[in-house]
């Protein structure tokens, strides 16, 4: 036998090119777990695998790098599915690292609801050996360009060195949220309005008697009720937003999903209804109605393909918050808290934020109730930003992706849920066309896949991504064999 190899002249009709040496911007837990399973997967055919991440490690972010050991995860941790092939992962290093005899507080009659700050600890020790050895590169800068360089990537770092890359990931995660057109700017910077993303920084300029108005009743407007009062904050708190729902608790036990959904009507009527019958279905059988939600998200994903775009903004505009209070359940601990506190010191509304003056070192905030002609006059010390992500105008909060977006790499999806990419999570182009080198992962393609925020859902993404740019970079060379 004649064994002979010899490289493969490519063309943009046969294989694709080598990807070689991949770079992932962004190093929460999209990017970490990516980088994680390229290194595991891939052995000796990537040349290197590269990370940006300004922060100190990977893996933890905004979402689990918050130093507060009262902000908790709103998953159970037995559910938290975040390596690919060891579902329990988490839950053995919380006992092999003795995170339950530590945090007995986390232990509750919904399961274990750890520390954030715990899960983003874990991360660090998942990615460690990798990083020790060189499979991954940690590269604390933040990326302020990036261009095509004939075949590949050209990076551009903070300190003006550029990199190339093969293959380009983009797993910035979750914008900021909005800042209302209602609030100066100048109160912005008096730090008396503040954005909760910047909480962690600012928290502890906010005195114990202090009257806080949190903008939102969401989970990050629960984050910022449990960061205050687990600094002896005796102030009176109000929780505003345009419906007033909070998020909803846990039901005590351990539970199946319950229902399917491969025949639902693809219509924003006709899913409401089915989740409805679901419901009744599931409280005949003994079972809570979170059993149906969670069915509902397992089925998320393909649910999402089925329904038309005009249905998706059905859902979106009239479904999407009901949905939102009954998927992102609070954390045993936050519901306990809202408890003990009583309506006196926390009090959840409806309305929104008309206007927002300096009144002699306070803030007067108008507030026109929902259905009630009549404003309203509050005055607080603080006002806390806590409406979520603003994904509408993603490419415009983060310079980099804004100068993607004028290179023509990046756009929008239809929806104003991210970045538009195809199902192989192929960036789509200005002029329609998907980059296969390209990629874009975690929250940004919720506007492709719908239900992709909860981490089970992206260590899914991340295997599909990690599989395919393998494959691309196993296939620039092939091996022949001719038998005599």
């Amino acid at each position: 036998m004649l064994r002979i190899t010899m490289s493969i002249p490519q063309t943009s009709g046969t294989t694709p090119a080598p990807r070689g040496h991949v770079a992932i911007i962004g190093g929460g837990y999209t990017g970490a777990i990516i980088a994680h399973l390229l290194s595991e997967r891939s052995h000796d055919s990537l040349a290197s695998i590269t990370v940006y991440e300004p922060r100190e490690t990977l893996g933890a972010g905004l979402a689990y790098g918050n130093g507060d050991v009262d902000l908790r995860l709103n998953v159970a941790a037995h559910r938290m599915r975040a390596v690919p092939g060891d579902p329990a992962a988490f839950i053995k290093w919380l006992d092999t690292k003795s995170r339950l005899t530590t945090d007995p507080g986390s232990i509750t009659r919904g399961g274990t609801f750890s520390r954030r700050r715990d899960f983003g600890l874990f991360m660090k020790d998942l990615l460690q050996p990798a990083l020790e050895s060189g499979r991954i590169a940690h590269v604390r800068q933040q990326v302020t360009r990036v261009e095509r360089d004939g075949s590949t990537w050209a990076i551009t770092r903070a300190d003006g060195q550029v990199d190339n890359a093969d293959t380009l990931i983009i797993a910035t995660g979750h914008a900021s949220p909005k800042i209302p057109d209602q609030i100066p700017a100048s109160l912005i910077r008096s730090r008396r309005c503040l954005p909760a993303d910047r909480l962690e920084t600012m928290i502890g300029e906010i005195a114990p008697e202090e009257s806080v108005f949190i903008l939102g009743t969401g989970l990050t407007a629960l984050d910022v009720v449990a960061s205050l009062r687990s600094r002896n904050h005796v102030g009176p708190i109000h929780l505003v937003s345009r419906n007033g729902l909070l998020p909803r608790p846990h039901a005590a036990g351990d539970f199946p999903p319950h229902g399917t959904f491969e025949r639902v009507e693809p219509t924003a009527l006709g899913l409401l209804r089915h989740v409805r019958s679901l419901t009744a279905e599931a409280e005949k059988n003994g079972l809570p109605w979170q059993s149906v939600m969670d069915a509902l998200r397992h089925q998320g994903q393909a649910i999402w393909k089925q329904f038309p775009e005009p249905e998706k903004k059905r859902v979106l505009r009239h479904l999407r918050r009901l949905y939102e209070v009954h998927r992102f359940r609070m954390p045993p601990q936050v519901e306990a808290l809202l408890k003990s506190c009583g309506e006196q010191l926390i009090t959840v509304s409806r309305g929104r934020l008309e206007s927002v003056r300096d009144i002699h070192g306070r803030l007067e905030l108008g507030i026109r109730r929902t259905k009630d002609p009549r404003h309203e006059a509050l005055q607080v010390d603080r006002l806390v930003i806590a409406t979520g992500p603003d994904s509408s105008n993603l490419l415009d909060y983060q310079k980099l992706l804004r100068s993607m977006r004028d290179s023509g790499y990046l756009v929008p999806d239809p929806l104003g849920l991210g970045i538009a990419c195809d199902d192989h999570c192929r960036a789509i182009s200005a002029a329609g066309l998907p980059q296969s080198s390209l990629i874009i992962a975690g929250p940004l393609t919720r506007g492709t896949f719908g239900e992709i925020t909860g981490v089970p859902e992206i260590a899914a993404q991340a295997v599909a991504i990690a599989d395919t740019v393998i494959r691309q970079a196993g296939v620039s060379r092939r091996t022949i064999s001719i038998t005599r």
